[in-house]
């Protein structure tokens, strides 16, 4: 599995660095595919990495029903695909600030947090998150019924 994340994140740091650059903007459109084809490929090699030294130890296996044997893990990556799902489905209508959001404060709580820290890390990262989009990167992201507010 290991390598191949490491192939994939190869591959897409490949891809990526055909893409054209923006005039007037250090950021190109190749930037956020490249970060995440670099960490595809640190991920592979540390994966690699376990793979050869539990195979070394006499412990290699491999099991398909391995997240899913954990019992809060089916849930967690629900809560990954209903992201995606909300982004894609209600992004317009409901605006990448309130979906980032109720999904970073549902993450949180998930993992057993504080409500007041949840929603106060929750909130902190939306704001961050947004800034680097609309202002650093400058990709237009869909602000729904908050766009009064943020323009």
């Amino acid at each position: 599995m290991g390598i191949l994340v490491t192939a994939l994140g190869i591959a897409i740091f490949w891809y990526a660095s055909g893409f054209p650059n923006t005039s007037g903007s250090y950021y190109g459109p190749a930037f956020v595919p490249q970060i995440i084809g670099i960490g595809l490929v640190i991920c592979g090699v540390i994966l690699t990495l376990r793979g050869l030294c539990a195979r070394e130890a006499g412990s290699f296996g491999f099991s398909l029903d391995y997240p899913f044997d954990q019992p809060r893990a089916a849930p967690a990556i629900g809560l990954v695909l209903a992201a995606i799902l909300a982004f894609v489905f209600l992004g317009e209508a409901l605006g990448f600030q309130i979906i980032t959001f109720a999904t970073l404060l549902i993450a949180f709580i998930w993992t057993r947090g504080g409500l007041v820290f949840c929603a106060s890390l929750a909130l902190g990262l939306t704001v961050a998150f947004d800034l680097i989009f609309r202002v650093m990167l400058k990709v237009p992201v869909p602000s729904g019924p908050l766009i009064e507010l943020i323009y």
